[in-house]
């Protein structure tokens, strides 16, 4: 029940979350373990075992700190740390003065961490373990040990303690949830709105400005038909083949709309499998191989950033063939591990109006190119360096990502 929630989470926030979790933790016992040395007073039973089992515990906590500065714990491992800690806290309770423990602050320090990996849920089995392990605690003490230092309204403002803080967090962690939800919801509108603006300017830039084209080539053709008939009818065989190219252009676009077009993505399959059947569409309708890597370097992106990844391979590779006849489009992923991924579209087509390489910066008052595949990258934060010659052109596109394992 918890590890979906927390596979939910964009790779960042876990890596956020976990972080904060295990710095949390080891200032807790860091100062639990300075305050009991300052004053022994406290635990007043197995001192000895009490002190060498949270030296231990300290020492977890501090290595288990420093893993996740280089790798987040995945959502199982999140799980069993948060399993110990809360048996740890009812182990050290038992070992020092049961329900009036200075231990028992970690019972809040759990929940809220629940509620930041698991939202309510985590918050929810939390609680009930702390509760039920803070009762019979409290049962222990009274009616077995008969402990005299046992003091029945604190035990009662604890458990009310328990109860409301739970109660509060886990109204939080609904919220939160909520908020997600909704948040996640219009990432999706606004990214299918994008896609939209996407297809009117292809519809606009391809097939409106190639359709008054043509009307312009029939109104020759008629004027030539009489006098110059072997003329006319060249004419109207350009305008057959712009029409069928078109027609080939709006057979793509068609297929674009369809749901599930990156059905491999939506499915968990990865970038490679959705790829790859990108690859089968561009070569079904516009004879054109794409050329993939057997795997991508691991690089930790959001199911939205694939996404994105994706549609820059798939415009590159579209643009290509539409404007540039090219035959193949060769694709290579580069993740260095700084919080980057570099991503090379080379073709073999006609290449761009010009002749070197131009740099990202310097494109800005330059008219040529792909505008909306640079606008898309862009908004993601990235560059875009372009070279053309005369065997075809080359896009380096580098775009932010998390660092690989993070």
């Amino acid at each position: 029940m918890i590890a979906p929630g927390s596979a939910d989470l964009p790779d960042r926030s876990r890596s956020r979350i976990e972080r904060i979790a295990a710095v949390g933790r080891l200032v807790f016992t860091a100062f639990t373990f300075v305050a009991l040395s300052l004053d022994p007073s406290q635990p007043h039973r197995y001192a000895a075992l009490t002190y060498t089992l949270l030296l231990a515990y300290l020492a977890y906590a501090a290595a288990f700190t420093a893993v996740t500065i280089y790798r987040t714990p995945g959502s199982r491992l999140a799980l069993a740390t948060h399993a110990f800690d809360l048996v740890a806290i009812t182990v050290f309770m038992y070992l020092t003065a049961w329900t009036t423990s200075p231990f028992f602050v970690y019972f809040t320090f759990a929940l809220v961490v629940a509620t930041m990996r698991w939202q309510w849920r985590g918050v929810l089995w939390t609680a009930v373990f702390a509760v039920v392990a803070f009762n019979a605690l409290g049962a222990y003490a009274a009616v077995v040990m008969h402990d005299p230092a046992f003091e029945l309204n604190r035990f009662i403002m604890r458990n009310f303690y328990l109860v409301v803080t739970a109660t509060l967090l886990g109204y939080l962690g609904y919220f939160e949830h909520e908020l997600r939800t909704q948040l996640g919801r219009g990432i999706r509108k606004a990214a299918a709105a994008e896609e939209r603006v996407r297809l009117a300017r292809d519809l606009h830039d391809g097939v409106l400005q190639t359709l008054t084209g043509t009307a312009l080539q029939l109104q020759t053709a008629e004027r030539l038909i009489d006098r110059e008939p072997a003329q006319a009818r060249g004419i109207l065989g350009e305008v057959q083949a712009m029409i069928a190219d078109e027609q080939r252009d709006l057979r793509f676009y068609i297929q674009e709309l369809k749901p599930g077009q990156i059905g491999a993505l939506d499915e968990g399959g990865g970038l490679v499998p959705a790829l790859r059947e990108l690859a089968r569409r561009l070569e079904s309708i516009w004879s054109l191989k794409l050329e993939l890597p057997a795997t991508i370097p691991p690089f930790a992106a959001s199911p939205e950033l694939q996404g994105e990844v994706y549609r820059i391979v798939q415009e590159a590779a579209v643009n290509a063939a539409r404007h540039g006849d090219a035959t193949r489009v060769t694709v290579s992923f580069v993740a260095p591990g700084d919080g980057s991924l570099s991503i090379a579209v080379a073709d073999n087509g006609l290449g761009f109006p010009f002749r070197g390489r131009v740099a990202h910066d310097a494109q800005n008052a330059w008219q040529h190119g792909p505008r909306s595949l640079r606008e898309r990258v862009v908004a993601l934060g990235g560059t875009m360096d372009i070279e053309s010659d005369a065997s075809g052109s080359r896009l380096d596109i580098r775009v932010p990502v998390a660092p690989a394992g993070a």
